[in-house]
């Protein structure tokens, strides 16, 4: 017994001394190439607790749950400028605006920076080993599989958005009364994304309980995951049993679609739908039958597809009912072509609509899961400015620290966008060059393959709004956008309208 009590205390010591001697080589690696270039230290936070940076976390939670999380924010960076370094629970994070390190670590240094030390544990129990979640060889296979296969049924597919959007449409009130858009919005996105990715609809437009039940369990299996992405290295702390019932609904049901793909591929089945349409999951099947990868990079997919589109157009109106001149001179680019057939080469026409769905991204930067983008440093590296307190000078980045871009207040940064940053102006998109201040799909080898799918999808479901739909009308007591954080931000509270109908169109149903 005493041998063993002093084999276990070696071990300890031999444990803790290998720690300290692998911080002390990467603390004298980072002093070593400080000394080789003329980097500088960006403006540190003054944390009440310098050693887990309780202070800030607890401010952090607070704001999520009051809705005022971008202005908490906004306060940081005007008193510590564009770049500077937080205590995030005992790990140094460097916070951002600068779109020129947005551009490296996307970009320039993509090799040195990674996702999967701050996703992988944190999301593997519902994602696995799904694009969103790793990095190296394992994100290239991801990216092979499902890029391809993306922009052949998008192009393929446009016409399947037509018989939802009918549904949609019937179901919006024709007496005046007020209408919250972005819940039906929301059923109206899960059914052309579950067409689009399964062949088949979930049926959320009509009320199907297996739609709820798939809705509901995937909602709360995504909140599990940003809690233990919020509690960092203590995600042990986070044991919920609905948490891993919710993850395992969801596997059910994703792995029942495909089940039923890769045996229409091995039995020689036409890999379309009745009406002709290709499946997202049946591309896929012809590159690899291996279930479990199918389930997990289908879920890469469907996660940020199922709600993207939904709170992009309701982010859109919800700025229309408020801003009456924008919507009718929307109007006026579209009802000339009112009696045309909806194509996808009509819809990306409309240059004025181009210009309302940017500026809705940018001003609010509602879409996908990228309000705050973060990376892990893999290899201690010098980024060409965010040092210094005027954030001009090198910056070292050391092995381990972690790199955040805040998309929503660089998207309202007066020195790129102007004096009416906070204002929506879709004009501004007629000579705009933004480049990388510009990002809500990320940028270099991970851009989101579903950008061009959303907005082609979100600039139909707008144009059969606009056709038929003469005035909007804002219906909310709160004038002001008020964020609430899901897996993303979205407006707390939804966006209540009132709808005048163009009797002379109402008839027409997509031209037809």
């Amino acid at each position: 017994m005493v041998f063993i009590g002093s084999f276990s205390v070696a071990a300890l010591a031999l444990l803790l001394g290998s720690f300290l001697l692998h911080g002390l080589r990467t603390l004298l690696a980072y002093h070593s190439l400080k000394r080789k270039v003329p980097a500088k230290e960006p403006p540190t936070y003054r944390h009440k607790d310098p050693f887990f940076g309780l202070d800030l976390f607890f401010d952090y939670k607070r704001a999520f749950s009051e809705g005022n999380f971008l202005e908490l924010n906004r306060r940081h960076f005007e008193l510590y400028g564009k770049t500077w370094r937080a205590n995030k629970l005992g790990t140094t994070i460097i916070k951002t605006i600068d779109p020129e390190i947005s551009k490296a670590f996307h970009a320039t240094h993509f090799e040195e920076f990674g996702l999967e030390p701050l996703r992988y544990q944190n999301g593997k129990r519902l994602f696995g080993n799904g694009i969103l979640v790793v990095d190296g060889p394992e994100w290239a296979h991801a990216r092979a599989l499902i890029r391809p296969s993306f922009e052949r049924v998008h192009i393929a597919n446009f016409e399947r958005l037509k018989p939802y959007t009918d549904i949609f449409m019937k179901k919006l009130p024709r007496d005046g009364s007020t209408v919250d858009l972005l819940p039906l919005l929301r059923l109206l996105i899960l059914d052309t994304s579950s067409e689009f990715i399964f062949g088949e609809p979930m049926g959320a437009l009509s009320s199907s309980k297996t739609s709820e039940d798939i809705i509901e369990s995937f909602a709360y299996a995504q909140r599990g995951i940003g809690i233990r992405t919020e509690l960092g290295r203590f995600r042990f702390l986070h044991f919920d049993k609905q948490w891993t019932a919710s993850c395992d609904k969801v596997h059910a049901f994703c792995d029942a679609h495909v089940m039923k793909a890769v045996e229409r591929m091995q039995s020689g089945k036409p890999a379309t739908t009745n009406k002709g349409r290709l499946r997202l999951v049946d591309e896929m099947v012809k590159d690899t039958q291996d279930l479990l990868d199918l389930r997990h990079q289908i879920l890469g997919v469907f996660s940020p597809g199922h709600d993207s589109t939904a709170i992009a157009l309701g982010n859109t109106f919800f700025h229309l009912a408020r801003h009456p001149e924008i919507y009718q001179k929307l109007r006026d680019e579209i009802l000339p072509t009112n009696n045309e057939l909806l194509t996808f080469e009509l819809v990306r026409s409309y240059k004025y609509l181009e210009f309302v769905l940017k500026e809705s991204t940018s001003n609010l930067h509602q879409i996908h899961a990228l309000q705050l983008a973060h990376r892990q440093c893999l290899k201690t590296t010098v980024l060409p400015c965010g040092g210094g307190s005027d954030g001009q000078a090198p910056l070292v980045v050391q092995k381990g620290e972690i790199l955040e871009v805040h998309y929503r207040l660089m998207m309202r940064d007066k020195s790129i966008w102007g004096p009416d940053a906070d204002e929506f102006r879709p004009e501004r998109w007629a000579d705009a060059r933004p480049a990388w201040s510009f990002t809500p799909f990320g940028g270099g080898p991970r851009t989101c393959p579903a950008q061009r799918l959303l907005f082609t999808e979100a600039a139909y479901i707008a144009v059969r709004i606009l056709r038929d739909v003469k005035s909007v009308e804002n219906r909310d007591e709160v004038w002001e956008w008020q964020e609430e954080m899901r897996l993303t931000f979205q407006s707390r509270n939804g966006v209540k309208v009132g709808l005048t109908w163009d009797g002379s169109n109402e008839a027409l149903q997509d031209g037809e």
